[in-house]
C-alpha cells in the first residue's frame, strides 16, 4: 500500500504557473500576508508570477477582510505593519440605521446622516452596529481556492495531483490569467460538538488549515479568523492507498514579549511565575528572570491545534453545554460526538477534527464534507442559520474590540 504522510524535501525547480524554471527564491503567503499570514514557502513561484498573483488575486480577496484588520490591533504582518484600510458598515443614531465608512475603529464619513443633520458627525455619539463582508464574488471563492492550493504545495504535495484545478492563460509568454478550478464547500457544524465549539465559546481570533485524504480525494479546510470556513477539493482523483494529512494553526495578534520585574519572597510567588510562563520553579529570582526570558523568546503566533481547540473543553462543562441542548437526541449526540474529538485526557484526535463525523445513527464515519452537503440537502436553510449566527458572533467581538480601543 502507498502510504503518503506530508514531509517537505526538496525545492520546487519550475514555477508552477508559467513553468519556467525558479532561479530566485520568491517568498509567497500561504494565507495572504494582509491577513496576517506567517507561513510562508520558496517553492511555489517566480518572483515575476508572484507579483501577478498579489495584484491579481490577493489585493480583490484581502480588501474583504478590511473590517477585521481595522478593528484588531496588533495584527502581525511581515510587512505593511503600519497599513490602516477603509471598510464600510452600519452605525445606529437616535433609533436609525445608516451606512457608514470606517477607518481604524472610527466614523470617518456617514453622508445620509450628514446631509440629513448638516453637522459634524464625529461629535455625535454614533452606536456601531455591524460591519460588511462582500462575500458573493469570484474574488472571495479564487482566494480561499488559491490558499488551498498553496497549503497543498507547501506541504510538498506533487504538483502533478493539483494541475487539474489550475488554468492558467498566458499572452505572448506573460501570464494574463489565474483560476483556480476547485470546488469549495461552505462549513457548517455536522455534529453538536462543532456547533458548540464554533457558537458557544469565546470567540477567538485564528487562522487555520487542515490537508487531508478521503478515499479518493484530497481536502483542505481552510479557517479564516475563526469565521471564514470552507473546504476546497483539491483532487477526486488521488492514486490508490494514498494518504496525506496535516494541519497549521495560529494566531493573529502579536505576542507580548515584555519580561516580567521578577521578585520572589515565598515559594507561592515562583509557583505564579511558573504557571503563568511555562517554567520550572525556582526561588533565585535571577535564574527565574532568566527563564522567563528564554521562554518568551520561544513563544510563537503558531500552535499546535490540538492546544487551541482542548482549551476550549474549559468552556464545555456539563452545566454550560446542557442549556445548548434543544432536544435528548441532541444530548446523546453530543455525548456519541466527544470520544471522536477528544481522547480520555481531553487531548484533540487531530486527524478526526474536521476531516470526518459521525454518520446519522452514529454506526460509523463519513467524510465531513460529504456530511455538510448531506444536511444541506435535507435543510436547505440550516447553512443560512449557521452562518448567520457565525457572523453575528463576529460582528459582536468586532464592536466590542472598537469599543475597548476608544
Amino acid at each position: 500500500m502507498f502510504l503518503y504522510y506530508i514531509i517537505c524535501t526538496m525545492s520546487r525547480k519550475n514555477c508552477v504557473y508559467c513553468d519556467k524554471e525558479i532561479t530566485t527564491r520568491s517568498r509567497e503567503h500561504v494565507i495572504q500576508n494582509a491577513l496576517g499570514g506567517l507561513y510562508e514557502s520558496e517553492d511555489i513561484c517566480c518572483p515575476e508570477c508572484n507579483n501577478y498573483v498579489s495584484r491579481q488575486i490577493d489585493a480583490p480577496f484581502t480588501t474583504i477582510f478590511n473590517p477585521i484588520l481595522g478593528s484588531i490591533g496588533n495584527l502581525g504582518k511581515t510587512n505593511n505593519k503600519n497599513s490602516m484600510p477603509q471598510y464600510t458598515g452600519t452605525v445606529s443614531y437616535q433609533g436609525a440605521q445608516y451606512s457608514a465608512l470606517f477607518k481604524a475603529g472610527k466614523v470617518t464619513s456617514c453622508p445620509d446622516l450628514s446631509k440629513k443633520l448638516r453637522c459634524d458627525i464625529s461629535k455625535l455619539p454614533l452606536e456601531i452596529v455591524s460591519f460588511n463582508f462582500d462575500l458573493k464574488n469570484d474574488a472571495f471563492q479564487t482566494g480561499i481556492a488559491k490558499i488551498a492550493f498553496n497549503y497543498a504545495l507547501a506541504q510538498n504535495v506533487d504538483f502533478d495531483i493539483l494541475k487539474p484545478g489550475l488554468k492558467v492563460s498566458d499572452s505572448g509568454g506573460t501570464i494574463s490569467n489565474i483560476e483556480y478550478k476547485y470546488p469549495v464547500i461552505p462549513f457548517m457544524p455536522a455534529n453538536p460538538v462543532d456547533a458548540y465549539l464554533e457558537l458557544n465559546t469565546p470567540t477567538e481570533l485564528y487562522h487555520n488549515m487542515i490537508l487531508f485524504s478521503q478515499h479518493s480525494q484530497l481536502w483542505c479546510y481552510v479557517d479564516l479568523f475563526n469565521t471564514f470556513q470552507y473546504y476546497v477539493l483539491l483532487s477526486d482523483n488521488l492514486p490508490n492507498g494514498y494518504r496525506a494529512y496535516a494541519n497549521y494553526m495560529q494566531t493573529l495578534q502579536k505576542l507580548d514579549r515584555t519580561e516580567p520585574k521578577v521578585e520572589i519572597f515565598r515559594p507561592e510567588d515562583a509557583m505564579i511565575y511558573a504557571q503563568q510562563y511555562g517554567v520550572e520553579p525556582t526561588m533565585d529570582a535571577t535564574e527565574m528572570a532568566r527563564r522567563i526570558r528564554i521562554a518568551i523568546e520561544k513563544k510563537s503566533q503558531k500552535q499546535p491545534m490540538t492546544k487551541i481547540i482542548a482549551e476550549k473543553l474549559n468552556h464545555m462543562s456539563v452545566a454550560m453545554v446542557m442549556p445548548a441542548m434543544k432536544s435528548h437526541q441532541q444530548i446523546f449526540q453530543f455525548a456519541q460526538s466527544m470520544p471522536l474529538y477528544f481522547d480520555d485526557y481531553d487531548n484533540l484526535r487531530e486527524e478526526n477534527f474536521r476531516t470526518v463525523t459521525l454518520e446519522p445513527g452514529g454506526q460509523g464515519l463519513m467524510t465531513y464534507p460529504d456530511a455538510i452537503l448531506e444536511q444541506i440537502t435535507l435543510d436547505k436553510s440550516a447553512l443560512e442559520t449557521y452562518t448567520n449566527a457565525k457572523f453575528n458572533k463576529l460582528n459582536n467581538y468586532l464592536v466590542a474590540q472598537t469599543q475597548k480601543s476608544k
